[in-house]
């Protein structure tokens, strides 16, 4: 996932925010689905099946977001990166960094002046926050923000 880009005059925040959300989607999508697909035990895969739906419905709602607002979306890519290791605790890691990503890029659209999607994306933060509990990942005092940030 690529890094929050800092807006300049020409940009517009709330687009390129949406657009990194609907990024980090695209990236969890793929992501769950190789869970789904690659993890040894029937509990993972089903989890990562749930969480792999639950993304692409996240990830149609910014589409229909995007297109409402005359924004284009960014297109999912090819491939994304997957884990070189394939145990449980490998799938774990990586289901929960891929919902970190989540959290990163909700957070920032959560900034937007629009109110429609700064519902959208503290609902979908907060969606984000448990599953990577679920995953894992240790609590954090202010989930989406990089560790040690303050």
């Amino acid at each position: 996932m690529s890094e929050s880009p800092t807006p300049n005059e020409d940009t517009d925040p709330t687009a390129e925010a949406l657009a990194e959300a609907l990024r980090a989607e695209n990236a969890a999508v793929y992501g769950f689905e190789f869970v789904g697909g690659a993890a040894g035990d029937e509990g993972r895969r089903e989890r990562a099946s749930t969480a792999a739906v639950e993304h692409k419905a996240l990830r149609d709602a910014l589409r229909d977001a995007a297109a409402e607002r005359d924004l284009e979306a960014p297109p999912a890519l090819s491939s994304y990166p997957i884990p070189d290791g394939r145990d449980g605790s490998d799938m774990d890691t990586f289901a929960a960094e891929l919902e970190g990503a989540t959290m990163e890029a909700y957070l920032w659209l959560t900034s937007s002046t629009d109110t429609d999607l700064r519902v959208t994306a503290a609902r979908a933060l907060q969606e984000a926050t448990l599953r990577s509990l679920g995953w894992g990942a240790e609590p954090d005092a202010f989930p989406g923000f990089e560790r040690g940030v303050f």
